[in-house]
């Protein structure tokens, strides 16, 4: 049987028309300069490299670098076994760290792509890592419910802690004898641990998902627990020196101010709470995202910050007044991570597909004119 004419017109303009939009380019949101697709998905969180050249990404495939300026694939870092969660560069630039599923951080020469070491301790999944200041440290946070800290120079661990959360479920699991026992020794044991139904609920309680230096290198900043709670610690013994309290779930982003008189935190409560550095003094309480908190980050000059959600958008905020600046729509999917580079002008932004380049002060100078 042949097919009519007309059927066989409209199926030759159907297919023209198909052709024609797999080969042009995705239209891209407003304000967005460039689109980076990622081979594999985006797992972790994605970083600038000091000079603002390379935005390194954390993926299924390994470590990503692009260009940063026009988003072209520089090289693939591979060793980790599955998925790379965090990344993050030293200082000076010269030294890349990386951790994830494998329980292992990778050290990686940023100028030969090679490894420089592995570093073996944790027990579970390595959430976070940040450099020091002076980039002779690196702090790692981990699912095992530890914190530990290691020498960039000698590659050894130089000491860890478990987070109080950790602990108390440690202590919870012992007979109730030699529980007794520990109180009579004079051991702090808390009595009052909240109840705790599922093995889930236990893993939730005990997460440290993030962890920062504060600027100045003597305090780190953690959190991730299910109680909302963020513990500040001395830098140089692991000495817990404060626990701050008032998000409702788990924080997930922590961000310190250049100057280092403001700490920020971002939870799954889909709120942002900015706190008075060291004091620990609650200074105000950011809303405006409609699903959880993923990450929080501040600007080099310390005059903007940056949150991400899972609500697909990405607010930004005057760190002076608080007040929003604009916020960017052009995701389909959950944000996985958000930098910003050096130079303040772009923000990047990354889905489980996607990352985006956005000049900001355009979309910002449009509103304004409005």
């Amino acid at each position: 049987m042949k097919t009519p004419v007309m059927i066989q017109f409209l199926l030759a303009i159907f297919s023209l028309n198909a052709i024609a939009q797999e080969r042009s380019e995705p239209q891209l949101p407003e304000g967005v300069k460039t689109r980076i697709e990622v081979s594999g998905k985006v797992t972790g969180n994605i970083r600038y490299s000091p000079d603002g050249k390379a935005l390194a990404v954390s993926s299924s495939k390994g470590i990503w670098l692009f260009d940063a300026g026009d988003g072209t694939e520089i090289t693939l870092l591979s060793g980790h076994r599955p998925n790379v969660q965090t990344v993050a560069y030293s200082p000076d630039g010269t030294m890349l760290a990386s951790a994830g599923h494998d329980a292992t951080i990778r050290l990686w020469d940023t100028r030969t792509d090679r490894t420089l070491a592995i570093l073996k301790g944790h027990g579970g999944l390595i959430t976070s890592v940040a450099f020091s200041p002076d980039g002779k440290k690196l702090v790692s946070a981990s699912g095992d419910g530890t914190i530990r800290t290691w020498s960039t120079e000698t590659r050894n661990q130089l000491w860890k802690v478990e987070s109080p959360q950790s602990r108390m479920l440690r202590e919870e699991r012992k007979p109730a004898a030699d529980r007794a026992m520990l109180k009579e020794l004079g051991f702090q044991i808390d009595s009052a641990a909240p109840p705790i139904r599922m093995p889930f609920e236990k893993l939730a309680l005990v997460w440290v998902e993030t962890v920062v230096y504060s600027p100045d290198g003597k305090t780190l900043a953690s959190g991730g627990s299910s109680d909302g709670t963020i513990q500040l610690w001395k830098e140089n013994t692991g000495q817990l020196l404060q626990t701050l309290k008032g998000h409702k779930e788990a924080v997930t982003g922590l961000a310190f101010s250049p100057d280092g008189k403001t700490l920020v935190s971002g939870s799954r409560d889909d709120t942002i709470r900015v706190w008075e550095f060291p004091s620990g003094a609650l200074q105000r309480r950011l809303s405006g995202h409609g699903n959880d908190i993923v990450t929080v980050v501040f600007s080099r000059d310390g005059k903007m910050l940056a949150s991400g959600s899972k609500d697909s958008s990405v607010r930004l905020w005057n760190a002076e007044t608080w007040r929003f600046l604009p916020t960017l729509r052009g995701h389909y999917w959950e944000i996985e991570a958000v930098a910003i580079a050096p130079d303040g002008k772009t923000v990047a932004s990354a889905d489980s597909r996607a990352i985006l380049l956005w000049d900001w002060k355009k979309l910002s100078r449009k509103r304004n004119k409005k």
